[in-house]
């Protein structure tokens, strides 16, 4: 029997942490969102700002639907509604493979918070199924 892949995300809408969880769990990358830069000096066209700003979005959560891409059991959490947002657009996704995900608001967290949180988490789901 193969182990499961597990994962946690911790995201809000201009950054995110990919946490990977095996017997523990650890920070393997963070994802944050591209700033979209005015280039013009007066006068900035809002339609261009808020399409650069849109692009930019779909963007971050394309990242991070690829870290999603072949795990069994996603959590994700965050202080903000990014993280319902992508687990709709993971789900209107088709071809997914995804079995389990879990979506927990949480207030900001460092680095040590966002493992022990994602450790006790996957601890306790393990200690139920």
């Amino acid at each position: 029997m193969r182990a499961l892949k597990k994962m946690a995300i911790w995201m809000d809408y201009s950054k995110a942490y990919i946490i990977e969880f095996t017997d523990k769990a650890r920070e393997i990358d963070i994802i944050e969102v591209r700033r979209d830069q005015n280039t013009y000096d007066e006068n900035p066209h809002l339609n261009h700002q808020n399409q650069v700003k849109e692009e930019n979005r779909k963007a971050y959560f394309k990242k991070l639907s690829q870290y999603m891409d072949g795990s069994d059991k996603v959590l994700l959490f965050g202080p903000t509604e990014a993280k319902n947002e992508l687990s709709n657009l993971w789900q209107e996704k088709e071809q997914h493979s995804l079995k389990d995900m879990d979506i927990i608001t949480t207030g900001r967290l460092s680095e040590n918070q966002r493992c022990r949180f994602v450790n006790n988490y996957f601890l306790q789901t393990q200690l139920t199924t």
